[in-house]
């Protein structure tokens, strides 16, 4: 009997039937490219973090140049602004900027403390808060940030293995996580010193749940706002709709998956060491992606790290190791 007949039956005996659509396959076509490593404004050297405001104007941490850029939507340099030292993930809420920064950055000699900072969209700097350390409020190696709805910072504090709550004044709220590898903790697979264990960025969907990604577990975590563990799903697999596969652009122990952000339909776009783009629905289902191949060329990637989407479900991900940030448009099959 085939499954038209059973549900006919059902619906005859049950009343009529409401079948869920399959989520549809997705695609994404290249669009546009730019930046690529140097020191002049619209050069990068080790992008990492990118936000979109209201406006549609793309904002991209460039760590070693100690700035933040600002572009439209085609790639067009509008501004750029010095920044505290070493910055990583940003985020963008009510005009204002929040990015994390970590202590130390490979090609300089200073150390500074981990913290988050507050700039206004124009790069006027508001204020700072944390410092190194493990206490509420402190940090090790900051990792990406979210802003939900009613206005709290959720803040990847990666070496710590957890994840923080702040007000936008920086006022500590809670916490969650620790090292291991059980629901609600992160990273228990590798050196308890090492950030590559995660959580390395986090994303908040319309239901205000909160999901982070895990590099050296190769999974997705999602959280209520308040840190319960509710799922769990990936691994370390390297073939399409996993985040496995190691990076080749030169020797380096990376693996997983880095960038997370969710698109106006509530469909996740994760980045991974790989150079593997991809997207999935909110419990885990891989719905399609980018490039199978590392590489230079169009399309392409080397350990793309930050992704965000724009007020017309444009795609942007910073192409970290290639310097450069790669624009796509998101088509359904």
């Amino acid at each position: 009997m085939n499954r038209l007949v059973i549900l006919m039956l059902l619906g005859g005996l049950f009343g009529p039937l409401v079948v869920a659509d399959e989520p549809k396959p997705i695609v994404a076509k290249f669009v546009t490219t730019w930046g690529k490593e140097g020191e002049t404004p619209g050069d990068f050297h080790i992008p990492i973090g990118i936000a979109i405001n209201a406006a549609d104007e793309v904002f991209v941490t460039d760590h070693y140049n100690n700035r933040v850029q600002k572009f439209d939507a085609g790639g067009k340099l509008l501004a750029h602004f010095a920044v505290l030292p070493n910055p990583g993930g940003i985020a963008v809420d009510g005009g204002k900027l929040y990015i994390g920064h970590f202590p130390v950055a490979r090609l300089s000699k200073d150390k500074t403390p981990d913290r988050m900072s507050v700039y206004s969209e124009q790069g006027e700097f508001i204020r700072e808060w944390g410092m190194s350390g493990k206490d509420d409020g402190q940090f090790d190696m900051v990792g990406g940030i979210a802003i939900s709805k009613e206005g709290e910072v959720f803040v990847a504090d990666q070496t710590n293995r957890r994840v923080q709550v702040f007000d936008r004044e920086g006022k500590f709220l809670r916490k969650w996580g620790e090292y291991g590898v059980q629901p609600g903790q992160f990273g228990g697979n590798t050196n308890p010193k090492s950030r590559v264990g995660g959580p390395q960025f986090v994303a908040i969907d319309s239901a205000g749940d909160v999901f982070t990604t895990e590099a050296s577990v190769g999974r997705v975590q999602k959280f209520s706002p308040d840190g319960k563990p509710l799922l769990a799903w990936g691994t370390l697999e390297d073939k399409p709709g996993a985040f496995g596969g190691k990076f080749t652009a030169f020797k380096a122990n990376l693996i997983g998956p880095i960038g997370i952000c969710f698109d106006h339909e509530d469909r996740l776009w994760i980045t991974a060491v790989s150079g593997r783009v991809q997207c999935f629905t909110r419990d885990g289902q891989f719905l399609g992606g980018l490039s199978e191949t590392q590489g230079t060329e169009p399309g392409q990637f080397s350990a793309p790290h930050g992704v965000a989407i724009n007020s017309r479900g444009e795609l942007f991900i910073v192409d970290t190791y290639n310097h450069r940030v790669q624009k796509f448009e998101i088509v359904k099959k």
